[in-house]
């Protein structure tokens, strides 16, 4: 009878051993990333990203690019993704009612850890300052775009502006097109990042465009980890993100596909300010 148990036992352990190998060969880690651009620009940006962290964590990173920011917010809402990386505003909104917990900070070449939007118009407008803007329309990214409608909103409504009546508002849903709106002249002026602008030299003549205004500057973009994700994984990822530096075998193409120059560490209550001025702008 021990005979028997004994082999009983040792059978279990090896079905379990195999049962363990293969879900650690099938596990993935699953990144959300918010659609600033299009899905293919997108996926160009951040397809390093995904295998350093491949080689950091032994996981498959898949990259999941939703179609629009609500669709973002909902794969969050729904725990499809273990990670997420998103603009500020949108990360303080899912905060409310997702226990995500923020990793790192995206660092950029202009602005570093923090970033600012801006307000362009086409040349031939006549648009020159912000006070030029009354009754014109303006094309914005979305509703929930920190940079490409939060920011200004807040430096309009500083300006004096009634945001619900002084001007006509467009929702181009992409930075992209807020530009393709004010170049081709179907919008009068357009809110967007201030580094998204030069992406669109190749497709506009940026000449014909000019920036009237500029926002406050924000903390930039976290990555934040979902409840999907493990405490040990999550480590493993945000020491992966705090390597990352220019010129070092792990961070050039990494960082140069993404437009970064690396990521620090961070934690909530850096988003303190850009909570109080989301409900200033009623998106909060």
């Amino acid at each position: 009878m021990k005979k028997v148990t004994s082999a009983v036992l040792g059978f279990l352990a090896v079905i379990g051993m195999m049962f363990s190998l293969a879900a650690s060969a099938s596990a993935e880690i699953k990144i959300g990333i918010l659609p600033r651009l299009s899905k293919d620009e997108m996926i160009s940006m951040f397809h390093p990203l995904a295998k350093h962290l491949e080689r950091a964590t032994g996981q498959k990173v898949v990259l999941v690019i939703p179609r629009d920011f609500e669709e973002f917010k909902k794969i969050v809402r729904a725990g499809e993704v273990d990670m997420a990386f998103s603009n500020p505003l949108i990360y303080v909104q899912l905060r409310k009612d997702v226990t995500i917990s923020p990793l790192a900070l995206a660092v950029e070449p202009k602005g570093g850890a923090k970033f600012r939007g801006i307000i362009i118009a086409n040349k031939a407008s006549g648009i020159e300052q912000l006070a030029d803007l009354k009754g014109k329309r303006i094309a914005f990214v979305d509703k929930d775009s920190a940079a490409g409608y939060i920011f200004q909103v807040m430096l309009l409504n500083k300006a004096g502006f009634d945001v619900k009546n002084d001007f006509v508002t467009i929702f181009a849903k992409k930075h992209d097109n807020v530009v393709m709106s004010v170049f081709n002249k179907t919008a009068d002026a357009g809110g967007l990042r201030e580094d998204d602008l030069a992406k669109m030299k190749d497709k506009v003549d940026l000449e014909q465009v000019k920036i009237i205004a500029h926002t406050d500057y924000f903390p930039n973009w976290p990555i934040y980890s979902t409840p999907k994700l493990g405490k040990d994984v999550a480590s493993k990822v945000k020491a992966a993100l705090l390597k990352l530096k220019p010129g070092s075998a792990e961070g050039g193409e990494v960082l140069n596909k993404a437009n970064l120059t690396g990521f620090v560490d961070v934690s909530d209550k850096e988003y303190e300010q850009l909570r109080q001025a989301a409900k200033l702008a009623g998106a909060l």
